[in-house]
């Protein structure tokens, strides 16, 4: 039976959940996740754990927030003029925004306060700070030569 080792490609069905069980991500069979274990495209930590699975193989594993989407920055917490939104936009706590820079990157907030004339943005990750469960299944393993 196949074993996974870094190098090898794998495509794997994982769900991660938060601490109180709310489910941040879950896929199926029918949209199974593909990656090179040890490329650092996914999870560090999981794809670390991966090696040494075998084909059909679950395991559910802790990420601390360092391992996953990393720790809430409060220098990531950001007020802002309330006119450097369109005068058009509607604005409520909670809500994501994209934004655009002159630079062309793009950001994403979340709208975390708003007063008179100003609006607190939160451009950590929505998930940053938080504990993740996965639980990864190991669907098939196929050895890639170098």
């Amino acid at each position: 039976m196949k074993v996974v080792k870094e190098g090898d490609k794998v495509q794997i069905i994982f769900e991660a959940k938060l601490e109180n069980g709310d489910v941040a991500y879950k896929n199926d069979r029918e949209n199974l996740v593909e990656i090179v274990v040890g490329d650092g495209n996914f999870f560090p930590a999981v794809e670390k754990e991966l090696e040494d699975m075998k084909e059909g193989e679950t395991k559910t594993l802790t990420l601390e927030p360092k391992d996953a989407f990393g720790p809430h920055m409060d220098d990531l917490m950001v007020e802002v003029p309330r006119e450097a939104f369109r005068s058009d936009a509607k604005l409520s706590v909670g809500s994501r925004i994209k934004i655009n820079t002159p630079s062309g990157k793009t950001f994403y907030g979340t709208i975390t306060n708003l007063k008179d004339g100003t609006v607190t943005l939160d451009l950590n990750h929505p998930l940053a700070g938080k504990r993740m469960m996965f639980t990864v299944t190991v669907v098939s393993i196929e050895k890639i030569k170098t």
